[in-house]
């Protein structure tokens, strides 16, 4: 029996029994500063974990065990308390597929925690008292009651794995808080053995791309945000401060005498007051009725002490005060719509000013969203993780010129994903990344933005804020919850500008799968980079460089990381791209171009090889080093690439000595004469239908000369293909089979 983590074992392997006031962790494993006063304790009903994160983004890990019916209460809890403070059993280190670690995350020992709660009081449904009559006939039911509640697949195998954490601890617990072994794990078991259970694994990454109809205009108005609207938003930052800084900590001697004389200019050159508006004027007013009764009325507006204090370098006590003593001075003044700083509006949305002004009032909420559209630029585009990103500090972004004369853009930070001591437990603060993040300019621009924004030695502190709450359990960073609802709130707001500015194609409509999360950034960056999109946002040259970045970033590590996302997706884009190309042959569609027969070739192989599914990480592998199926359909091209990069007029580099031929296409580079074209009916038909809005083009109004002569000849040019097209298309079901020759050979 023990009665602190150091005692344990000193005499034999002595059973898990702590007394109420052991702490629940060590001193020694707390984040560093952490007073020992401040540890929880066994006995509290709430062990707060948040400590054991020594990452400045940590957020709070609080374990509630109030809600664990009280019969089984002390069994969980001393179960909770050798998890904490024994390292993980061997069989669940060496266990098939296992990612488990010597020694948990506050995240991990939270949601194993959670778990537990969720299956104590389903076993007090089934008047289960003490966790030794916890059998298998009992534990064999529980997936199947999950399943039922809604839980998907993953969740369920979280919850199943958590009952075999406790079912491994047992040796170590007392004979009444033991569970036998679950079914699950008896030799020979299989999880899809049991209903409600999976029958597999949860796949490479089971994360939701962003929707990309959600995703491109919240891109383009972090962008937008980070690169026109900030030069404004940070003159209007430091204008705020350097008024607030003006205000004396005392009141001083005249000040009175200077109030009068301000507004007496006010009275004669007709300026208005400046006064509150927004959220906060009803709230003030109450509060000066309340304390200054009959001084104010419900059509008077309250006038912005603050303001008033700034620009005459008096206390706003001293302007209140007056104000409250000598209401008459207000007489003949004219108030204002609020209390706008002088800066200079600059920047333009659609040919006119974003806004008419700043009011001291809103740079707190703008210096907020810029920070959040900042976050977003860096998170979205760096291919980082959440932790990574938040835990980012000044100067972390360097720029360095190549030998060819670009520019090259490095981050340096801390990663904490696989980072383990000696021992293989994890190491709670990260490390300094030995290889930096090769980034693109915006991201450079994003982070230069907030290193004008922000003081301190991190770029997302969690006291940025117009209501910072101190924590002495937390880190200084924000954390990512905190994160995520910055990123919603900067959606609101960029959607209010689109309705003030009638920008309906720019607002940001309400994604399908849920919040946007940073979790889900690196999963829709790969997918953007894959399909490359056309349309409002044209970023398909800027995804280009995108990938060229995480390339560098990312090369040279070897366990997984945003490269296996990426290869990923490109397999899915292009296992998308032959089922497609394998319905339209099946519907009758004909294929021209001098890549014809290899599209029809791929499509049949495809079809062949991954009719039944398309799934595992071997299978997706195979599809990239199939040099036959390196089928590309973007949209906006109006063609299929066949891609061939001995064949690919699209690679500068082709044939030169030394040079590495390109994976995919560059379809910035598309050459009309290149021997990987195809295309079906599918892409004549679109061609058709621009060929007609060129049309309408021209006879909607006046056209200018040059540009009509351009349009003229890009119809003239459509036709050609569209010609060509319909005289020299092949079919897959003709005498002559097509795919046993190349067209263009």
């Amino acid at each position: 029996m023990s009665a602190a983590p150091r005692q344990l074992g000193h005499e034999g392997p002595g059973l898990v029994n702590p007394t109420p006031d052991v702490p629940v962790f060590p001193a020694g494993r707390a984040r560093p500063g952490t007073r020992e006063s401040d540890l929880p304790r066994f006995g509290d009903l709430r062990w707060q974990l948040a400590a054991l994160d020594h990452g400045a983004s940590g957020r709070s890990q609080a374990v509630n065990w109030e809600s664990v019916p009280v019969s089984l209460r002390a069994g969980f809890m001393r179960a909770g308390w050798a998890v904490i403070n024994l390292p993980t059993p061997e069989i669940l280190l060496h266990r098939s597929g296992s990612s488990t670690r010597p020694r948990l995350s506050p995240g991990s020992l939270k949601r194993t925690f959670s778990a537990w709660r969720r299956l104590a009081r389903w076993l007090a449904q089934h008047q289960v008292t003490c966790l030794d009559q916890v059998d298998r006939s009992l534990l064999e039911k529980y997936p199947q009651f999950l399943a039922e509640r809604g839980l998907t697949r993953g969740p369920v195998t979280t919850e199943m794995f958590a009952i075999t954490r406790l079912w491994a601890y047992a040796p170590f617990l007392l004979p009444a808080d033991r569970i036998t072994m679950p079914p699950w794990d008896e030799p020979g078991a299989e999880p899809g053995d049991f209903p409600g259970a999976p029958a597999g694994g949860a796949g490479e990454n089971t994360t939701i791309p962003v929707h990309p109809a959600v995703m491109s205009p919240l891109l383009v108005a972090a962008l937008r945000t980070v690169t026109d609207f900030a030069p404004d938003i940070l003159a209007a930052w430091r204008d705020a401060r350097s008024l607030l800084d003006r205000i004396p900590p005392a009141p001083r001697p005249g000040g009175r005498a200077d109030i009068r004389a301000y507004l007496q200019r006010l009275r004669d050159t007709g300026q208005p007051l400046p006064v509150f508006t927004g959220r906060q004027t009803g709230a003030l007013a109450r509060a000066h009725r309340v304390t200054q009764p009959g001084k104010t009325g419900p059509g008077r507006p309250l006038a912005h002490n603050r303001f008033i204090a700034g620009t005459l370098g008096v206390t706003a006590v001293q302007v209140t005060a007056l104000l409250a003593a000598e209401p008459d001075v207000l007489e003949g003044v004219r108030s204002g719509a609020g209390a706008p700083l002088a800066t200079p509006v600059t920047a333009q949305v659609g040919g006119r000013s974003w806004r008419d002004g700043i009011d001291v009032e809103d740079v707190m909420d703008l210096a907020v969203h810029l920070a959040a559209a900042a976050l977003l630029t860096v998170a979205y585009l760096s291919g980082m993780r959440p932790q990574e990103v938040l835990n980012l500090e000044r100067g972390c972004c360097t720029a360095g010129q190549r030998e060819d004369g670009t520019v090259r853009y490095l981050i340096t930070g801390r990663h904490f994903k696989g980072v383990t001591d000696e021992d293989g437990n994890t190491i709670p603060g990260g490390q300094t990344r030995s290889q930096p993040w090769t980034v693109i300019e915006p991201v450079h621009r994003a982070i230069t933005v907030l290193e004008e924004l922000t003081e301190g030695p991190l770029l997302f502190p969690r006291r940025f804020s117009k209501a910072a709450k101190p924590r002495a359990y937390l880190g200084d960073a924000m954390s990512v919850i905190t994160a995520n609802a910055r990123i919603a709130r900067f959606a609101a707001w960029a959607n209010t500008l689109a309705a003030e500015h009638r920008r309906e194609h720019e607002v940001i409509p309400a994604d399908p799968d849920g919040a946007v999360t940073m979790r889900r950034f690196r999963r829709t960056a790969a997918w953007f980079i894959n399909r490359q999109p056309g349309g409002r946002i044209a970023l398909g040259i800027q995804y280009g460089h995108l990938r060229a970045s995480f390339g560098e970033s990312y090369g040279g590590r070897s366990r997984v990381d945003m490269l296996q996302i990426l290869d990923l997706e490109q397999a899915l884009a292009t296992a998308d791209t032959l089922t497609e190309a394998a319905g339209r042959l099946n519907d009758g569609e004909g294929v021209s171009g001098p890549a014809a027969g290899r599209y029809i070739a791929a499509a049949r192989e495809f079809q062949a090889a991954y009719a039944g599914g398309f799934a595992s990480k071997r299978q997706y592998r195979a599809l990239l080093d199939n040099p036959r199926l390196q089928v590309f359909d973007p949209p906006q091209a109006l063609l299929t690439c066949n891609h061939d990069p001995l064949k690919a007029l699209c690679d500068p580099n082709r044939g030169k000595p030394g040079g590495q031929p390109q994976r995919t296409p560059s379809q910035d580079r598309c050459h009309s004469a290149c021997a990987n074209i195809s295309r079906t009916d599918t892409h004549v038909e679109r061609i058709q239908a621009e060929v007609g809005r060129i049309e309408a083009e021209i006879a909607d109004g006046p056209v200018p000369l040059p540009i009509q002569q351009r349009l003229r000849q890009r119809q003239a040019t459509l036709n050609e293909i569209i010609g060509r097209h319909q005289a020299t298309r092949i079919h897959p079901y003709s005498p002559e089979d097509p795919s046993d020759r190349d067209p263009g050979e």
